[in-house]
């Protein structure tokens, strides 16, 4: 197993609101992608932001674009991991070294939420950074491996009968903007 650096550290807008707290970008065989959230090229993050914020999210000035104008700081709990497996799933990573410097200089900007997205991010945010107290919340993964625990959801189930979402996209939406638009 090798060690894997972050190859993108942090995004900071002149204004953040809210800082959103991944685990590792994901690798898929050449690079890491673009910018945050894009390397395996299936990952649904950039089209649910850009469907909220009725914003196009394809090419990396739009994606920062969207995050100057909304103040979301983009980050990861990682600065430094291990893959047990060759796959993105945040259970196949070991988590070498912290983001310490990146989590703690957009903190330093008074963020007013932070928003992780998955419960294992949030697990090693809590664990090495205690003392912070800013309203949080998990968002639902936006890999396309998730749909099978999506499906599984007693909520979805229910949305999906009252004819409200049809689809785990759609359910992801819905949770997305709950948490991004409050």
């Amino acid at each position: 197993m090798s060690i894997e650096t972050h190859p993108f550290g942090y995004f900071l807008p002149a204004f953040p609101k809210t800082l959103i707290l991944g685990s590792f970008p994901c690798f898929n065989g050449t690079d890491y992608g673009d910018w945050f959230y894009s390397g395996s090229g299936k990952n649904h993050f950039w089209k649910l932001l850009s469907d909220i914020f009725e914003m196009p999210a394809n090419t990396l000035e739009e994606k920062k674009s969207l995050c100057e104008k909304h103040g979301l700081a983009l980050t990861d709990i990682a600065h430094k991991i291990e893959r047990k497996k060759g796959n993105c799933s945040d259970s196949n990573l070991r988590i070498v070294e912290i983001n310490k410097e990146a989590i703690e200089r957009c903190l330093a900007s008074e963020i007013e939420k932070i928003l992780f997205t998955s419960r294992f991010v949030e697990r090693h945010f809590l664990r090495h950074f205690p003392k912070v107290k800013v309203p949080s919340g998990i968002l639902v993964s936006p890999s396309p491996a998730a749909n099978i625990h999506i499906a599984g959801l007693a909520e979805y189930k229910q949305l999906r009968a009252d004819e409200i979402v049809v689809s785990p996209y759609e359910y992801r939406l819905l949770k997305y903007r709950e948490l991004l638009m409050q």
